[in-house]
């Protein structure tokens, strides 16, 4: 362990998988160190928010539901768009902090990401460019994900590396390329083409989520350190996002409704 860093990067991470969701529900999700809803939509794209409601507080995942395009509150039926707008109020006056946080998400490859900012800024950075082609094994464990990471690559036997923007490139031990994409996901390939790919999120303060197409055995994590790695993922300590809007959820390169 090193000196204090913040628990919860900046930055994508990956929090369910899409078939894992209720298609038109919201069921409870614990990421970022915050009682999360998540659902999916019936056209396939998913939906990540605060899971109170900021009327009065009450729980969506206790019988909110995805109605089209909007969240319906099941103890009021105040209603809120994606992008977290009160669009219906029951007739009362629509305060304008009435409003739902919503995480942007992507989806890819059946496995939803979502982005975690300090404020609810928009993404900073594109979403990682691989993906597990089916998460097998859902592990928790009691660490920081950057120790994580480390640990990773210690095992794949990565000595030193090299930065390049949100991404950081080394060689393994065996080697082959292992490159670490923002502050959450890991890529190792292979000889052959394939490569394997983890991911680690935040939970709460004290532990972390890895997910991973492996049944068994689970990732291995190595011993040793690396200062340069950890440099460089100093930068996810704080965003770098230069304004902010509310937080849309939708899948990879999906066109905006109009």
């Amino acid at each position: 362990m090193t000196a204090h860093r913040p628990p919860f990067p900046v930055g994508w991470f990956a929090v369910a998988a899409l078939a894992d969701l209720p298609v038109g529900a919201l069921v409870p999700l614990a990421a970022f160190g915050q009682d999360l809803a998540i659902g999916r939509t019936t056209d396939g794209r998913a939906l990540v928010t605060h899971s109170l409601c900021p009327h009065l507080g009450a729980n969506l995942t206790a019988g909110g539901r995805i109605d089209e395009d909007q969240v319906v509150c099941p103890q009021h039926g105040w209603c809120f768009g994606y992008d977290g707008a009160c669009t219906w109020s029951a007739g009362e006056p629509t305060p304008d902090t009435a409003r739902l946080r919503v995480w942007p998400t992507v989806v890819a490859a059946d496995t939803v990401l979502a982005y975690h900012g300090r404020e609810g800024e928009i993404p900073s950075t594109d979403s990682p460019p691989v993906v597990i082609e089916g998460v097998a094994r859902v592990e928790s464990r009691q660490d920081h994900p950057e120790d994580m990471l480390v640990g990773l690559l210690r095992a794949a036997g990565v000595v030193n590396g090299e930065a390049d923007g949100d991404s950081w490139s080394a060689t393994a031990g065996d080697g082959n390329p292992i490159v670490v994409y923002g502050p959450g996901t890991v890529e190792h390939r292979d000889g052959t083409g394939g490569a394997s790919v983890v991911y680690v999120t935040p939970v709460n303060g004290f532990s972390i989520a890895v997910r991973s197409a492996e049944l068994d055995p689970s990732p291995i994590v190595g011993d040793g350190d690396l200062p340069g790695f950890r440099d460089w993922y100093r930068r996810f300590d704080r965003s770098s996002a230069q304004r902010t809007r509310p937080a849309r959820s939708g899948r990879r390169a999906r066109p905006r409704k109009v």
